[in-house]
């Protein structure tokens, strides 16, 4: 009996973890695929857009479920303090691309954030690598938000 027990212990434990990899897995091949596709034709436009749609899905159906509940801590701690570094970065970046599309656009001797993006993305390792960057920053907040276990959230003091 009690090896029968330890059996379906292990089979809990092992089995989300089987499938978080059979999921990355899947999502290597098709970020794989999709990346060799020409770009700006419609199944290319389709297959960019499949991962959006399905993590959309899953994020509404999660939030549909009432997992939410009014416990659940929001983003309360975020200030324009906290987010100014990331806020100066766009802005030196915008201004970069600015200034080289400026004195010379597409020129060799000016290069500028987005000439040396499209010389990187000639090649199909790149998109790849960047491809899956891109899956993972937009499918592991639902990822996290489909596993979470959310407890009630109960104020203290009386």
């Amino acid at each position: 009996m009690e090896s029968v027990l330890r059996g379906r212990r292990l089979r809990r434990r092992c089995t989300p973890y089987a499938a978080g990899i059979a999921g990355l897995v899947i999502a290597a091949l098709y970020a794989y695929w999709a990346t060799g596709l020409r770009p700006f034709t419609a199944l290319a436009y389709i297959a960019v857009g499949v991962p959006v749609a399905l993590l959309t899905c899953a994020a509404v159906m999660r939030e549909a479920d009432g997992s939410r509940g009014r416990g659940t801590p929001r983003a309360r701690n975020v200030t324009l303090l906290s987010v100014l570094p990331w806020l100066i970065l766009l802005v030196l970046a915008v201004g970069l691309e600015g200034v080289g599309l400026a004195l010379g656009g597409r020129s060799t001797s000016v290069p500028t954030l987005s000439t040396v993006i499209d010389y990187a993305l000639a090649w199909h390792p790149v998109r790849f690598v960047l491809f899956c960057g891109w899956l993972a920053v937009g499918g592991a907040p639902v990822v996290r938000m489909v596993h979470r276990r959310v407890l009630p959230h109960f104020p203290t003091g009386g």
